[in-house]
């Protein structure tokens, strides 16, 4: 059994991922970040862009975000962004809302 940590993914209007994730990738202010069960304490901004979610079994969901912060805490992570877009499993541009 993969370990996991749980992840939550907020904005001011709504909770738009909760559960138990096998790891993370988003793009923090300092470049690209992969956030896997155990990581070191760390609270940074992150830019625009997709938030790669793998979820138990290995199941990926993707969301738009145009920024936020990203908080690790053991055994939890929490995405606080400012606007979203996802669909499991696929790719959406939010400035087009078309699939790629």
């Amino acid at each position: 059994m993969a370990m996991t940590y749980h992840l939550d993914v907020v904005s001011a209007e709504q909770q738009m991922f909760s559960g138990l994730v096998e790891k993370i990738q988003v793009t923090g202010s300092e470049g690209e970040l992969g956030i896997y069960p155990g990581h070191a304490p760390l609270l940074t901004a992150i830019k625009p862009g997709m938030i790669r979610i793998v979820k138990q079994h290995g199941h990926e969901e993707f969301i738009y975000l145009s920024g936020g912060i990203l908080e690790v805490q053991p055994g939890n992570v929490t995405v606080s962004g400012r606007h979203r877009n996802s669909r499991p499993g696929s790719r959406r541009s939010a400035s087009h809302g078309s699939e790629t």
